[in-house]
């Protein structure tokens, strides 16, 4: 079992655990809150209300809807038609056939044309206006003030509760018109913006202040918000119910032993990449270190060839020529590969002075490639990487490019080598296809665009490739 299923493993083990945890505290949530319900019911109220004051007043005039208009009864044409009666005082329509649109046009006729209605009309008619509040509502807000306590004393039963008059007004005005709409859903508690909790029971609504519920829920453990609280672990009408308690030991040992398994898992982890990484270095130093004693012996016996190179045959030179050649190359990428595999960043990349004209004639000189440079000067560079570099854009330009190939070189406060043909460099998405799904041919046995891209950022500089005609340019700071 890898380090990943074991961190699975303890993943699903605390999910689970957490799991259960938080089931068996929504359930005694549940239990703490019935309890709670039960004994905050024992003390001593703000307000009381009996369910018999509750029970005198029709339901639908508690309500907050009761001051919208009736909708599902009727249409907004209607109820248009009852406003342009009042801002008119007569009607235009032809007489409709809906009774109760019937009643409350008679009852808009006589509002603007001052006529009085029996105390009768009100008791035989629908509570409600059909563009919301009572009719008697809007009857008593017409009437002059001597008349309004005779129109109360018969009829304030039939107010809404949003209506001062109303007689539940003043003792529900600390609860919100959604606070009075839960109770009468039959919620069992309702929590006020003042802390005040108001809760519902078979013989009516009682109001408790904060400074009674609250010590009671906090002696048996239980916190209590309103439901705007970012954590909740159970809710009720607009309460907020919590563990006051804080997490249980079980869920602290987990939550502890798994953070410190992932940590032990990802040290251990790093632990070994450096190690495989060093132990790479290593080896890479140890092959560096013995090839340096057959290049030294190579040498040696290229010194015996060049001591004898005027007595051999124009064919044997030619082969005295590569074979010195070689040994030179050889030595210069063991001790540049010596410095590269160092510990010590300045010594990774190593820098000589050269004039960048012999540099240049140097490189370019097997592959018969002119160039162009503004400006011939003697430059402290890391030539071996950067012939490594350029090496590798003629390449690619030869075998994958139309055309000649063009080498233009501009000095200035930057080096710019720029490396163009005539084809068209590949897109981005090409290129992640060919990532995808890698063709190379056998000869291309270049080190790859991406890493001349990372040696060029290990340089300090960078590679840019531009398409249409491809254009490959390598820039480094000077």
């Amino acid at each position: 079992m890898n380090r990943f299923q074991l961190i699975g493993l303890l993943v699903v083990f605390c999910v689970n655990a957490s799991s259960a945890i938080a089931q068996d505290n929504a359930t005694n949530l549940q239990t703490l809150w019935q309890q709670f319900y039960q004994q905050a019911g024992l003390l001593s109220p703000e307000q009381n209300l009996s369910q018999a004051d509750i029970n005198r007043y029709p339901k639908s005039l508690l309500l907050s809807s009761s001051q919208y208009p009736i909708f599902s009864q009727f249409h907004w044409q209607e109820i248009q038609q009852l406003w342009q009666i009042d801002d008119q005082c007569q009607q235009n329509q032809p007489l409709v056939t809906k009774a109760a649109l019937q009643d409350a046009i008679e009852f808009e006729l006589a509002l603007c044309q001052r006529k009085p209605l029996a105390n009768d009309w009100f008791d035989n008619k629908a509570l409600l206006h059909p563009a919301g509040g009572s009719y008697a509502d809007r009857y008593l807000a017409s009437l002059d003030k001597p008349y309004r306590e005779n129109f109360l004393a018969q009829h304030r039963g039939q107010l809404t509760l949003a209506n001062q008059a109303h007689p539940l007004h003043a003792l529900l005005s600390e609860l919100s018109p959604q606070g009075v709409d839960a109770l009468l859903s039959g919620f069992r508690a309702y929590l006020t913006e003042q802390n005040t909790l108001w809760l519902n029971s078979d013989s009516g609504w009682k109001a408790i202040d904060a400074n009674q519920w609250q010590p009671l829920a906090h002696s048996m453990k239980l916190a209590i918000a309103d439901n705007t609280a970012a954590i909740c672990s159970f809710r009720y009408s607009n309460i907020c119910l919590n563990v006051a308690t804080p997490a249980p030991q079980l869920t602290r040992w987990i939550l502890g032993f798994l953070a410190l398994a992932i940590a032990f898992l990802i040290t251990r982890n790093i632990y070994q990449r450096r190690q495989n990484a060093k132990e790479r270095q290593f080896i890479l130093q140890l092959l560096t270190h013995e090839l340096r004693t057959p290049i030294t012996s190579l040498g040696f016996t290229v010194e015996m060839f060049r001591d004898q190179f005027d007595e051999l045959s124009d064919n044997t030179q030619q082969t005295v020529w590569r074979l010195m050649a070689d040994h030179q190359r050889l030595a210069q990428l063991a001790e540049t590969s010596k410095g590269y595999l160092s510990s010590q960043p300045e010594e990774q990349f190593q820098h000589q002075s050269a004039y960048l004209s012999d540099w240049l004639d140097h490189y370019l000189e097997k592959y018969s490639l002119d160039y162009t440079l503004n400006e011939d000067r003697e430059l402290n560079l890391p030539y071996y990487w950067l012939g490594i570099c350029l090496e590798n854009l003629i390449k690619n330009a030869q075998q994958h490019g139309k055309g000649n190939v063009v080498i233009d070189i501009h000095v200035d406060q930057v080096l710019r080598i720029q490396v163009s043909d005539q084809g068209e460099f590949p897109s981005v998405a090409q290129r992640w296809l060919t990532l995808i799904n890698p063709s190379m041919s056998q000869t291309n046995m270049g080190i790859g665009l991406a890493i001349v891209s990372r040696l060029m950022k290990q340089m300090g500089g960078k590679l840019i490739c531009q398409r249409k005609p491809t254009r490959c340019i390598l820039e480094l700071p000077l």
